[in-house]
């Protein structure tokens, strides 16, 4: 079972027997074959959206084959709680790790629809990376200015939910492999809560993808680590639930999470 190009079908996906490429094998314990195979998706996909032709289902294929270059590279892939996943827009919020969940989610949460992210705004000028963040019209945050940054999230998340588009945010200080729910903030709830639609939790680990000491988002590879996502419930929230929705979403995450390590 390999993972399909279209798109993922049923409640998930399970790699069953994890194997490399030859060419990796070729290559040894390093990353380069690895970066080789994510990097080229990425790079095609940034040009298409150079020329203006941003398309969410073109940009999903190419998430395909950056999720495909885990398992060529001896890593296992499994995802559970796709049935969840409906065709409306909603707020998704999860813990962040690593650059891999960002340029592989528009394929695993195909199922939804299209999605944005909240990304901090340098990565809007990115090289390669930032042409793309650009063509999906995410949304950016300068994290400097806490009130200004909560006014653009409720005006363009606000737009971007109307018009048929999900929002997803990572709402952590930090990305890391630790998760610490005291720092998992609430801007997810505002902005369903004021969109009026459901907020979605997901748990994920991209440890595999590890972050690098003189460019954090190229680090080592760890083959041994499974990439995992996992989606929950979508919830209503109002002013007298949006604590406890919060609260559920942190416990969601933080289950999840310690059910991997265990």
């Amino acid at each position: 079972m390999s993972l399909p190009k279209p798109s993922l079908e049923g409640d998930g996906y399970k790699t069953l027997e994890p194997s490399r490429k030859f060419m990796d094998k070729l290559l040894g314990l390093g990353n380069l074959y690895f970066y080789y195979k994510a990097f080229k998706p990425i790079n095609d996909f940034s040009k298409i959206c150079q020329a203006g032709n941003y398309d969410f289902i073109n940009l999903a294929k190419h998430c395909q084959r950056v999720m495909q270059a885990v398992e060529d590279s001896g890593g296992s892939v499994e995802i559970d709680g796709l049935d969840n996943l409906v065709k409306e827009p909603r707020v998704y919020v999860a813990n962040h790790m690593s650059s891999l969940e960002t340029v592989t989610l528009s394929y695993v949460m195909q199922k939804a629809g299209p999605s944005i992210f909240v990304i901090k705004e340098s990565l809007m000028t990115y090289p390669v990376f930032g042409h793309i963040m650009q063509g999906m019209n995410c949304i950016p945050m300068t994290r400097d200015n806490p009130i200004q940054d909560l006014k653009t999230l409720l005006k363009q998340g606000g737009e971007m939910l109307k018009n048929g588009t999900s929002v997803i945010i990572f709402p952590q200080k930090t990305r890391g492999v630790e998760f610490i729910g005291d720092e998992f903030n609430s801007i997810g709830c505002k902005l369903a809560r004021r969109a009026g639609v459901k907020i979605q939790p997901f748990a994920l680990d991209t440890s595999f993808w590890g972050k690098g000491k003189i460019v954090s988002d190229y680090g080592p590879i760890t083959r041994s680590s499974t990439v995992r996502y996992s989606f929950g419930e979508g919830m209503d929230l109002d002013a007298k639930n949006q604590k406890e929705v919060h609260n559920k979403c942190v416990e969601f995450i933080e289950n999840k999470l310690n059910q991997w390590k265990n």
